[in-house]
């Protein structure tokens, strides 16, 4: 241990044989790490494996394991305390951490393979990539599973991940109190949700797929006290909800396609200005609950609103503009009751429930007190291709929360796949 140190002040390169290094290895001055095909990075269960105190410093190409386990040291694989940082090509295990920055400008993370011990308790598991007070960050198809979140943001802006899968965690990603970060083109499923924006200003969120976050209550997106969140271009598929929106003040949700969800949007009514357009909605048990408050949500810009399929199917567009020539209730009390009372939602799949549910919006009784769409499209929009869906995880129904088979996710799909084949065509 005490040789290997010396030896990293003398040099500016240090490689990795192939076999195991017993670490841990402590990066203070400007130092470029390479391991050998096979080359193990292991620590002794105390501490972080890797600790880079040096601005400028690159660690390449091998297997880091082995860290403590104290949550109060934040015990890592690596620890980054330095700016302009880069790690590339790392497969991370047997750790509490993956990778944490702690107050880091600058750094680069690309090809990162971090897995956590699944079996672990949540409350003893670390995060796969832990931001905190730390920006200009950038990180490139990682890969995490088994951890507690699979990205966790503190304070943390202008932060880029693109390209990256996260699965089996709790939240893909978690942001508290960070802005003006971007994730796009990335993929999260089998978790309890998504991704989750707490408290958080201008985050954008792009080109993602969050589909089948398994379970009636959890989520592909969660927006929680969120201030001009961007939201676009995403395929929601198959999660118990799709996105909850709560206290999002002046949001943007355009161009997402959110289908065969158990609940596409529960719309909390503190929210504020905020935008529902140009999207589509298909195949859901229900499309939408909440939201009726005035001012809170506009599902109508410029005459042309979203597509919903069961208006679609039962509307008329008389006039050939593209709208269907009456509003749609978005919400039903069919789906204000299923998600206030869990325990009925059975029986809200019966066939004579389904009959209510069309003779209530056929003939109004009841006051929903939901959203409605003023220009609700004809034809879908153009929004994500399904092809970029991945399968479900072994054993999934889906988002149903064991309420519907996945035979019946594949025909909501099936019928989705339809109607945009029928809108290229």
């Amino acid at each position: 241990m005490l040789g290997l140190f010396l030896a990293l002040v003398a040099q500016d390169t240090l490689r990795l044989p192939p076999g195991v290094t017993r670490g841990p290895l402590v990066l203070d001055r400007p130092t470029v790490v390479l391991g050998a095909l096979g080359a193990v990075l292991r620590g002794e269960g105390r501490g972080s494996v890797i600790v880079v105190n040096a601005p400028h410093c690159v660690v390449r190409g091998l297997r880091i394991e082995g860290s403590g386990r104290d949550l109060d040291q934040d015990d890592a694989g690596v620890m980054i305390r330095a700016d302009s940082v880069t790690l590339e090509d790392l497969v991370i295990r047997d750790v509490l951490f993956g990778v944490y920055l702690y107050q880091v400008r600058g750094a680069r993370l690309a090809r990162l393979d971090i897995a956590g011990a699944a079996a672990a308790r949540e409350s003893s598991q670390g995060n796969g990539i832990e931001f905190y007070y730390s920006r200009d960050v950038r990180v490139d198809s990682a890969t995490i599973t088994g951890v507690r979140d699979g990205m966790y943001f503190a304070y943390s802006d202008s932060v880029t991940v693109s390209g990256s899968a996260v699965r089996g965690v709790r939240f893909g990603l978690h942001f508290m109190f960070s802005h003006d970060d971007r994730f796009a083109r990335n993929t999260f499923t089998d978790n309890a949700a998504g991704a989750v924006l707490m408290n958080s200003t201008g985050v954008r969120v792009e080109d993602n797929v969050f589909a089948w976050n398994g379970g009636s209550r959890s989520y592909g997106l969660v927006l929680q006290t969120a201030t001009a969140p961007v939201v676009t271009g995403n395929l929601l598929v198959g999660n118990g909800v799709g996105v909850l929106f709560d206290n999002v003040i002046r949001g943007a949700f355009r161009g997402n396609l959110v289908a065969a969800n158990w609940l596409g949007l529960e719309l909390f009514n503190s929210s504020e200005g905020t935008a529902i357009t140009g999207n589509a909605l298909a195949g859901n048990t229900f499309d939408a609950t909440g939201g009726g408050v005035a001012g809170a949500y506009t599902l109508c810009e410029g005459g042309r609103g979203n597509y919903w399929a069961r208006a679609a199917s039962e509307g008329y567009d008389l006039d050939g503009d593209g709208v269907l020539d009456a509003p749609h209730p978005a919400g039903s009390p069919f789906a204000a009751l299923a998600v206030a009372r869990p325990g009925l939602r059975l029986f809200l799949e019966s066939p004579a429930a389904r009959t209510l549910d069309w003779a209530e919006r056929s003939f109004p009784v009841f006051d929903a007190g939901g959203v409605t769409d003023g220009c609700p499209l004809a034809r879908p929009p153009a929004t994500p291709a399904l092809d970029r869906l991945p399968p479900a995880p072994r054993g999934s129904e889906g988002g149903a929360g064991g309420q519907r088979a996945a035979g019946g996710i594949a025909l909501a799909l099936g019928a989705v796949a339809l109607a945009f084949a029928r809108r290229r065509g």
